[in-house]
């Protein structure tokens, strides 16, 4: 008899779901929820951008997702020969980003980042590394809150006015045809969630009744939000890039950039998603996001989430440890690497030492023996021997050309000729523009990349127009 193959923990790991549906209209009126099903929601806001696009753009009970121009920008990024970055780790840092907050996420029942954790590796001589504050986290939310989640996300605490008020104004008359469903969700199902928050105004109606997806009529640019942006934002670094634009309907063919270009689009994909709500204002255009992002933001911390560092981290993560690029336009930092102990062994005891990290970064502490001799981190952005101190992924001085859902391709006139032969775009119709792309322009091509297929039409329209050339 064949041994039974065991089963995997996304079968074994089940959380429940209670969920009250209007059996007339085929509706969630809402949900309620514990820990374990909120605190997996909330992850959704600790992921970075490219982990999302990896999750979404894998088959699940719904198949693969693209989401605006970031699925093209990771399919470009796995594509790039590696001689155009600096290093081999730097193409597995892009498409494989950490989050900051992976103490939080880690001990999740359903944790669906299924990014590998950090390794440390000394010399055999020195002993072992061991973080000093690196202790896994017990979730974002407390054991005993209870949660309502909307059919549009938003997290609510659970009290009775609060499921009243909702009920009117859903505008329920009818008692009778509301009824009680428990759920089991696992990992894939989890990951479903996902995908409807990008796609769909209802993700809950739209999973429970498994409706087939549909790309709402998202605005990818929102010209209020732009207005408001304080006058602060144009100043510090810019990037100026050169564009060919199709004079007929302003939409941009192809852009012309050197490297630091080229690493501020990759860097999207280390950006985590509540990181992008808060320089976007938690206006994304992404609807259920939003409202996700919103309703976390304002829920206490005095009894709902575990603790008002939680709370900030939700409202605001960084990027993780030497995930940032130098001279990084967009207003993101990365948290700060942690004090580490190194254990070693002199005359058959065991000696502990505090490694600490400058901002360079490196270690100082004890090497071998000698107190006075510092260690150094490694960063993976960097050769060995390389002075440049992580200033980005991509190898320079070179250029590239980007398309306009964010393909980047080192720079080739023949391959540009052809892109635009194969676009139908006639030469009479091309101009050139050159754009200077600092805080303003920088948020809006984010923007619009999560949401558009043309992220440097829709978010550089407006600005093309501020300095022109013409061929």
């Amino acid at each position: 008899m064949a041994a039974t193959e065991a089963p995997s923990n996304e079968e074994v790991y089940k959380v429940p779901l209670k969920v009250l549906v209007d059996r007339n209209e085929n509706k969630v009126l809402f949900a309620e929820a514990r820990k374990d099903f909120v605190d997996v929601l909330v992850s959704f806001l600790a992921l970075p951008l490219g982990t999302i696009t990896r999750l979404v753009g894998k088959e699940s009970n719904i198949p693969p997702l693209k989401v605006g121009s970031l699925s093209s920008l990771y399919e470009g990024v796995s594509h790039l020969e590696e001689e155009h970055l600096w290093t081999q780790k730097c193409k597995e840092m892009l498409l494989h980003p950490r989050t900051s907050m992976a103490s939080y996420c880690q001990p999740l029942k359903l944790n669906i980042d299924d990014t590998h954790p950090t390794e440390y590796f000394l010399c055999e001589d020195l002993g072992i590394v061991s973080p000093e504050n690196i202790t896994l986290e017990n979730g974002f939310v407390k054991e005993t809150a209870s949660f309502i989640i909307c059919d549009d996300l938003s997290v609510l605490p659970n009290v009775v006015v609060t499921s009243v008020n909702l009920l009117q104004r859903l505008g329920i008359r009818d008692m009778d045809a509301i009824e009680e469903q428990t759920l089991a969700i696992s990992k894939r199902e989890v990951v479903d969630l996902l995908k409807l928050s990008f796609i769909s105004k209802n993700p809950l109606t739209d999973f429970v009744f498994k409706k087939e997806p549909r790309v709402d009529d998202f605005n990818p640019m929102n010209q209020s939000w732009l207005e408001r942006g304080d006058e602060s934002s144009d100043e510090g670094r810019k990037i100026v890039v050169r564009a060919l634009v199709r004079k007929s309907n302003e939409k941009i063919m192809l852009v012309d950039a050197e490297e630091d270009f080229a690493d501020f689009l990759f860097s999207f994909l280390t950006l985590p998603l509540g990181g992008v709500l808060h320089m976007l204002e938690g206006n994304s255009c992404l609807s259920c996001i939003d409202k996700l992002y919103k309703s976390i933001s304002e829920l206490g911390p005095d009894r709902y989430l575990r603790s008002q560092r939680v709370k900030g981290e939700l409202a605001n993560p960084k990027c993780a440890p030497l995930f940032t690029i130098s001279d990084q336009i967009l207003p993101i930092g990365e948290v700060s690497l942690p004090v580490y102990y190194c254990n070693t062994f002199f005359d058959g005891r065991e000696y502990r030492f505090s490694l600490s990290i400058s901002a360079r970064p490196r270690y100082y502490g004890y090497y071998g023996y000698d107190e006075n001799a510092p260690l150094e981190i490694m960063n993976p952005k960097c050769c060995i021997g390389d002075s440049r101190s992580g200033k980005g992924f991509v190898k320079g001085p070179s250029m590239f050309m980007v398309t306009d859902d964010l393909v980047v391709t080192p720079m080739s006139s023949i391959s540009a000729v052809s892109y635009l032969n194969r676009s139908l775009v006639p030469l009479s119709d091309l101009e050139e523009r050159v754009i200077s792309v600092g805080v303003k322009e920088g948020l809006a091509i984010l923007k619009a990349s999560l949401t558009s297929t043309s992220a440097l039409t829709q978010g550089l329209q407006q600005f093309t127009k501020i300095i022109k050339l013409e061929i």
